[in-house]
């Protein structure tokens, strides 16, 4: 027989509750009591709901700051060991930016300002752009130009323009670029920098703009007496494999090293050398001058495309090259630096330069200079050596913007 357990207390009564006594509490009041009761419990859970999701919620925006610390600290470390900096002692051109970087979970193209420097004429900016695909990511960081940076339309006041992957953060699909630059204009207090990534050689994403500042620099200067002699073997290795060759005259020139500079970005020499028309007069190469400067005669086919002037700059730079080989840069602490042996992004150790002055391509004022892959550090240099001779730098106290070139 099926029985319900509350059958078996039909016979049992409880002597010490009174149930025919009557509450003092009307149905109402219960009723209000309860749901006052009822209330404070869902608040409480309430609360307790609301504070966990508030701090679930801190907890997510906590590590998305994280994140975006880490980005920072990531990427700050990678343009300083690109720019060969010391996080311990950084040298004072050296500016980092605290404005972070996109995670790389948004869909629209982002670009902020991780570091710069200025460097005389010379201004590098690193920015990170998001997001980049791992793919594109992977192809940048091996130079292929299957994908490539390039700049979105023209730097106003800047020239020079080259741009370069110097790292990828594949977590946030964050590349960090190196954009390098040369300042035309000495009274520039900013440059605004967009990019875009192309596919070969057709843009897929831009990026910016950036507003990168232009800041202060230091220049060391001293003057010098350094002597280049420049001949027919110069001149034919600046003719370089072009056919038919002019009958060039034999002769020996000199030219004279009369400045040296050095920045956190390069070492200039500035030179003085015979003018072109009496380099042109020395060499045989005259006639080739007035073919090239006449109009109505059609030049010969080994002039198409080809200026006198390159082969007579030309020629003074392989002097330079010749006369420096043996050039050291000199530190505080006794150490020094073959210069033809530090690193650096170019063929060759030196490289013409920009003149500061008008016409001085024929008017025979030469600028060369020497381009590092890494920043030097001012602070440490002392003087350079060239020859049996050793120069030593002037050092001032503090930056001086300086655009000498």
């Amino acid at each position: 027989m099926k029985r319900e357990i509350f059958d078996l207390l039909d016979h049992y009564q409880e002597d010490s509750i009174l149930l025919t006594d009557t509450t003092p509490l009307s149905p109402t009041r219960i009723e209000e009591l309860t749901m006052k009761r009822f209330k404070q419990n869902y608040r409480t859970r309430r609360t307790r709901h609301l504070t966990r999701g508030l701090l679930v919620a801190a907890i997510i925006a906590s590590l998305c700051c994280l994140t975006a610390f880490a980005v920072v600290l990531t990427l700050r470390d990678a343009a300083r060991a690109d720019m060969g900096i010391s996080k311990e002692a950084p040298i004072e051109e050296w500016t980092e930016y605290a404005t972070p970087p996109q995670t790389g979970t948004q869909s629209a193209p982002q670009a902020t300002l991780v570091a710069t420097m200025c460097s005389g004429n010379q201004l590098y900016a690193y920015i990170a752009a998001s997001p980049v695909s791992q793919e594109a990511g992977v192809v940048l960081a091996d130079n292929s130009p299957e994908y490539e940076w390039g700049p979105r339309g023209g730097f106003e006041g800047c020239s020079a323009l080259n741009l370069e992957q110097a790292s990828y953060d594949p977590d946030t699909q964050t590349s960090l670029v190196k954009v390098s630059m040369t300042l035309e204009d000495p009274e520039l207090e900013q440059v605004e920098v967009s990019m875009n990534l192309n596919h070969n050689f057709k843009p897929i994403a831009a990026y910016g703009p950036v507003t990168v500042p232009v800041t202060e620099s230091q220049t060391l200067t001293c003057p010098a007496d350094i002597t280049v002699v420049n001949t027919t073997r110069q001149m034919k290795e600046a003719w370089g494999l072009r056919p038919d060759q002019p009958e060039f005259s034999e002769y020996i020139q000199e030219g004279t090293i009369y400045q040296i500079s050095i920045c956190a970005g390069y070492i200039e020499l500035e030179m003085r050398t015979p003018t072109l028309e009496e380099w042109t007069a020395a060499s045989g190469a005259e006639i080739l001058l007035e073919l090239e400067q006449r109009s109505d005669i059609p030049l010969p086919p080994q002039l198409e495309g080809y200026l006198v002037r390159d082969t007579y700059s030309g020629s003074w730079w392989v002097s330079v090259e010749e006369a420096l080989a043996d050039a050291r840069l000199n530190y505080r602490d006794g150490t020094s630096e073959l210069i033809a042996q530090i690193p650096n992004p170019y063929a060759g150790t030196w490289g013409p330069g920009k003149s500061p002055y008008p016409g001085s391509s024929r008017d025979g004022i030469h600028v060369f200079r020497f381009t590092p892959a890494q920043a030097f550090d001012l602070s440490q240099v002392e003087s350079i050596t060239i020859g049996s001779v050793t120069y030593p730098f002037l050092h001032t106290e503090g930056l001086s913007q300086s655009l000498t070139t």
